[in-house]
């Protein structure tokens, strides 16, 4: 049994790629919050970097018995806190609200084309799996929309600064700490995979569930008096272990890319420090400079961790949004009528046939009332 969802889907771009850009085009109507929450994270991320060049100053400050810039330090160090807070709020506010408004719309979107779908539709989907696609779906297409954005801004923003500061510094050192970058790409890429796949099926599972309950509760006279209880327990219980054990999946998944990651950073970090020791290297770094360097190669540990988990929440994101877009692009009723009854009279069929989309076989053949 093939619906035209399926047929659809086939037609469309595979590319997880394509399906976030086809996303992104709600977003569009509300390009200037979007474009305010990106200079709000721009403000955080320079917050960082300005951290790390802070400590330089006090280090030097200190070796150098330079004690009468204490009262710059102080006021410095609160002006970096506030700048950063006051960005972590602009970006945060604003994406949040670029995310709800994008979630409505494409859920009242999918509602509207729901209301004009033609019964072949709804014969080849449950209302199970159509409720599951308005809630559970859309909502996990707000981690897509309002998270993943905000990370990716917030933290990938953070990491440039931080990387740019460490440029400045020494540039070799640099060198040698992003040398691990393909390595981490490399470790993104085959998680990302697997776990859009999982997201996929714990969607489906979780449309299984709906309907399993659904059907239970709206009948429940008919599955009482057919003594149906066990059946529909032993079928629910089904559908729920189905959804755990594809989401335990997802968690293994999960938890092995970041500590993988992890590791990975932590092996530029011991490299970045075994050569750092090298005079050639070194070059006329202050004392001041080298704490730093170090300081802000341990604070990007952080962003790329956070970073590397934006995966797990787009691919759900994709995956939900790809279940979405079948419904949008199915083709509504059509009405081809082109009479207007003034008066209804006695109502007759003549020849009458019907045959369910994708089957061959007439459930109404020459039917005459």
């Amino acid at each position: 049994m093939h619906s035209s969802a399926e047929k659809h889907n086939v037609q469309a771009p595979a590319d997880a790629w394509q399906t976030y850009k086809r996303l992104l085009i709600y977003v569009r109507p509300l390009w200037l919050i979007f474009v305010i929450s990106f200079v709000g994270f721009a403000i955080y991320g320079a917050g960082q970097a300005l951290s790390a060049k802070w400590l330089e100053m006090v280090v030097d400050t200190v070796q150098r018995n330079d004690y009468d810039k204490r009262w710059f330090l102080a006021a410095a160090v609160m002006g970096i806190f506030i700048l950063r807070g006051v960005g972590a709020f602009i970006g945060n506010y604003c994406i949040a609200y670029v995310g709800r408004e994008v979630i409505h719309s494409l859920r009242t979107d999918v509602f509207e084309r729901l209301l004009l779908l033609p019964s072949g539709f709804y014969s080849h989907h449950s209302s199970g799996e159509l409720l599951a696609k308005l809630t559970f779906n859309v909502e996990e297409l707000t981690g897509a929309v309002t998270n993943a954005v905000k990370v990716l801004f917030r933290e990938g923003l953070t990491v440039v600064g931080l990387l740019g500061y460490m440029f400045y510094l020494n540039w070799k050192l640099t060198l040698i700490f992003i040398a691990a970058g393909p390595l981490i790409g490399l470790v993104v890429s085959m998680a990302a995979k697997r776990m859009r796949k999982l997201s996929r099926r714990i969607q489906k599972s979780v449309g299984d569930i709906t309907e399993s309950a659904s059907e239970s509760i709206k009948g429940y006279q008919v599955v009482r008096i057919f003594g149906g209880a066990e059946a529909e327990r032993e079928r629910f219980e089904q559908a729920s272990l189905h959804n755990k054990r594809q989401f335990m999946k997802l968690v293994v998944t999960q938890s092995l890319n970041t500590p993988i990651i992890q590791l990975l950073v932590a092996l530029a970090l011991s490299a970045l420090l075994f050569l750092a020791m090298q005079p050639d290297v070194m070059g006329s770094m202050s004392t001041g400079g080298f704490v730093a360097f170090l300081t802000a190669a341990g604070m990007i540990t952080k962003p790329l961790r956070l970073l590397t988990d934006v995966t797990s929440i787009v691919q759900k994101g994709i995956a939900a949004a790809e279940s979405l877009f079948e419904v949008l692009d199915e083709p509504v009723e059509q009405d081809r009528g082109s009479r207007t009854l003034e008066r209804i009279g006695d109502i007759e069929f003549r020849d009458l046939c019907f045959a369910y989309p994708g089957t061959d076989k007439q459930g109404l053949n020459n039917i005459s009332l």
